[in-house]
């Protein structure tokens, strides 16, 4: 008797990884609000996060900053986190990914004629840090700070958003 509660509690420990929240295949969906230091401007946008496994997570993203002293710009992400649990509702991950941005700097006068509007299209990398908080059932903030290396436009961006999973 003794050995076969032995082997039942030592098969048991088998599953223990499995009674944790499971989110391999889920998606998830948000919006967030960040500034960019670099355009000088707040922005907005939206983002999907998809678990590839419990703790890798693929996050593309979009985000359009307003014009600020004629100039804009919109950035389009795909980032990887990898999800460090701290507690049962937080989440700490770093950000690494792709950025594809447009910048442009409208048109000003000079004199009588004007110059022509500069747009620049660029690849940059990201990389960063992110705080994830389960708010409830099924509802969580984030917030990511992150630097953003593009050539002759290199930023430091700080966003703030929250989203559903599914």
């Amino acid at each position: 008797m003794k050995r076969a509660f032995t082997l039942v509690c030592l098969f048991s420990l088998l599953f223990i990884p499995n009674i944790r929240a499971q989110f391999e295949g889920t998606v998830g969906i948000g919006l967030h609000a960040g500034y960019g230091a670099e355009i000088n401007s707040v922005g907005g946008g939206a983002h999907i996060h998809y678990y590839y496994t419990n703790q890798v997570r693929f996050a593309p993203s979009f985000t359009y900053f307003i014009e600020r002293k004629d100039s804009h710009m919109w950035m389009a992400d795909a980032d990887a986190h990898y999800i460090l649990p701290v507690s049962v509702s937080a989440s700490l991950y770093p950000i690494g990914g792709l950025q594809y941005s447009r910048w442009a700097l409208d048109a000003a006068p000079e004199g009588e004629s004007r110059l022509p509007a500069q747009i620049d299209h660029r690849l940059g990398l990201n990389m960063g840090l992110g705080l994830q908080h389960d708010i409830g059932y099924r509802v969580r903030a984030n917030y990511e700070l992150k630097y953003q290396f593009i050539r002759d436009h290199s930023q430091m961006v700080f966003m703030a958003g929250f989203g559903f999973w599914f």
